[in-house]
Formats: C-alpha cells, sequence, structure tokens
C-alpha cells in the first residue's frame, strides 16, 4: 500500500488528530472526516460516565478503524435497508451491494416482475446467511404485502446463526421487523450444504437466494489487489474461500464449487427463483455456464445484475453480454455483482 503524503497528513493534522489515526483504513480526508463522524455519533449514542471517557473511546475506535478494522466491526453494526445488523468478528459484515441487490429483489417480487412468482405466497431459503442480513432484507421488505410468507437462513457457523438470530430479535424489538406469526415466518438454521442429509431435510422453495464463499485461494493468499489486508486479517476466511475439502466439479473452478453445489441442491427445492452474488463479470460468465450444464436449470433465463441493479448503467456500461453465442442481459450500474435464474 502507497505510504500517505506528508502534506495529506499535515492537512489531517489540522483538522482532528483522530483524522490524522483513520488515514492509513481510509486513504483520504474526506473518507475519514466522515468515517470520524460516525464513530463520534456511535459513542454519543453509548452511555459514558464523562466527556473525558468519551473522547478516550473516540480515539481507541479510531486507532482500531486506523489498523485496517473494518468498520463495521468498530462500530458493531452495520445499516442495510430498513435494518440495524449487528456486526461480530468471525461473521462477514455485510456490504452495500448486497444490500443494493436484496433490496431490488424485493421490489422486484412485489411489482410482479419476475415469471413464476405471481401471488403473494412466498418460501425463500438464504444460503451462508451469515448475519442474517439478506434474509431479514426480505422479511422486511415482503412481510407486509405478502399473504404468507417463510423465510429460512442457513449457515454452517454456529457463531453467524446466533448473530442472525440476535439480528431477528434485535431488528424485531426496535419495531422494524414485524414479529414472526405462523402465516410470516423468519427463522435461522445451523447446516452444511454439502451434506445431503441435512438438505434432503429442506422444504421446497420458491426462491433460493446466497453470497456464499466465492473468492479463490490464491487470491486470498496473495490479494492480487482484489482483496485488502484489512479482509484478510479481519473477516472470516469460512465465508469468503471455499474450505480445502470442498468437494470437487468436474470442469469447476474451486471458487465456484458453492454455485456447482447450490444448482443441484436447487434441483431438489425446485425454487423458480435462483440469486447469487458473485466476485466479478468472470465469475459472473462461470456460474452462467454451469447454469448451462446443470439438468434442472440448463432451461432457465439468466440476467446479471451490477452493483447497482436499479441505477441507469453509464453509456460504457453494455446492455448484455455475450456467454458462450449466448446474450445475457446486464442491468444496473458498476461491476457485475450478481447472477439472477429465474424458470
Amino acid at each position: 500500500m502507497p505510504r500517505l503524503p506528508p502534506s495529506l497528513i499535515r492537512r489531517a493534522h489540522a483538522i482532528s488528530p483522530h483524522v490524522v489515526t483513520l488515514l492509513p483504513a481510509c486513504r483520504d480526508i474526506p473518507s475519514a472526516v466522515t468515517e470520524l463522524r460516525w464513530i463520534k455519533s456511535h459513542v454519543a449514542g453509548v452511555q459514558t460516565p464523562s466527556a473525558w471517557d468519551a473522547e478516550a473511546r473516540v480515539a481507541r475506535l479510531c486507532a482500531r478503524r486506523g489498523r485496517g478494522m473494518p468498520l463495521q466491526y468498530v462500530l458493531g453494526s452495520q445499516p442495510f435497508g430498513a435494518l440495524d445488523i449487528k456486526c461480530r468478528r468471525g461473521v462477514l459484515a455485510p456490504r452495500a451491494e448486497t444490500e443494493a441487490y436484496a433490496l431490488h429483489l424485493a421490489e422486484m417480487i412485489k411489482s410482479g416482475r419476475l415469471p413464476g412468482l405471481r401471488d403473494r405466497e412466498l418460501r425463500i431459503m438464504d444460503f451462508c446467511t451469515g448475519t442474517g442480513c439478506i434474509a431479514l432484507a426480505l422479511y422486511e421488505g415482503l412481510a407486509r404485502w405478502a399473504e404468507r410468507l417463510s423465510v429460512t437462513g442457513v449457515d454452517v457457523s454456529p457463531t453467524a446463526v446466533n448473530v442472525a438470530r440476535e439480528n431477528l430479535e434485535h431488528n424485531v424489538g426496535a419495531g422494524v421487523l414485524l414479529p414472526p406469526t405462523e402465516e410470516k415466518s423468519i427463522s435461522f438454521q445451523l447446516a452444511d450444504v454439502f451434506e445431503d442429509a441435512a438438505m434432503a431435510t429442506s422444504s421446497q422453495c420458491d426462491i433460493l437466494i446466497s453470497n456464499p464463499p466465492y473468492i479463490s485461494r490464491k487470491v486470498w493468499t496473495y490479494g492480487y489487489g482484489q482483496m485488502g489486508y484489512s479482509v484478510r486479517k479481519y473477516e472470516p476466511k469460512l465465508a469468503l474461500v471455499p474450505g480445502d475439502k470442498a468437494p470437487t466439479y468436474d470442469g469447476c473452478d474451486h471458487a465456484d464449487v458453492f454455485y456447482a453445489r447450490l444448482l443441484d441442491v436447487a434441483g431438489r427445492l425446485r425454487p423458480k427463483v435462483l440469486l447469487f452474488e458473485v466476485g466479478d463479470q468472470e465469475q459472473a460468465v462461470r456460474v452462467v455456464r454451469l447454469v448451462r450444464r446443470n439438468k434442472y436449470t440448463r432451461q432457465a433465463t439468466c440476467e446479471l445484475w451490477r452493483d447497482w441493479p436499479d441505477v441507469t448503467p453509464e453509456e460504457h456500461e453494455a446492455p448484455e453480454l455475450d456467454v458462450d453465442a449466448e446474450s445475457v442481459p446486464v442491468k444496473g450500474s458498476g461491476n457485475v455483482r450478481s447472477v439472477l435464474v429465474f424458470l
């Protein structure tokens, strides 16, 4: 990482010593000033014995952030749509891009723009749920609209499942989420997507969504400019990189094994819609190819979503992508971030 110019440090110090502390992580003054404001607001919301204690707490949090700890872990939470998502070390912190496609999916469902989802009775499975942010956002966005709704988040990590359940309780208590009922329910379960016995007990669903581990082992180890040091230092490898013991699939990169497995799982759960987060356009192309090879989804329609699927694309952002002579529509602006599959 390039060193910070002395002139930048001097300008930051003129604003606040805390801005200087934040610079190594933020890399520019406007970002550091914004994060300092968020940190001060967070501390102001926590009861402290004195102004001196509050200032000392601000300094401690700035120091953690300056060492590269993700802000979500520093503050212990992250806004996600209308939700306040509690974040803990050992569970992947929610990203803005994930929020964007989750909320966009909810809007598409309510507006009737997804073939096969014509009624207001939905069963949703969210695999690799982590903090539960996607499952909770879909429940929040659909519970008042749907007549019957079942949302289930699944993760292999006990820590993640506990955090997801905590987030459910927290947001129900805050009045953001409707309390679950028999007609409109949300729950989180501990299960391994690669265990056939666990998947055999899963109920059929209408929508299967997942932000699975999709980073290659090489990128995790060396970065290659695609992954920052702070992610590798602070965020859980389990949530980002498929494990060494994950099964192999013919012609499938190790980074893509979760997609291949989830497509097989879809053959049993029979969803009408699948949505997968991906790392980049190259991986999105590989996922489309996996969709075409899978006997359940080979005739499905695919669509790629960029980071901000509801934003008008720039002139240089093509409206479609050629994948093995198939023109796949691409919507939104930014980097390719997710693959929508509907049957």
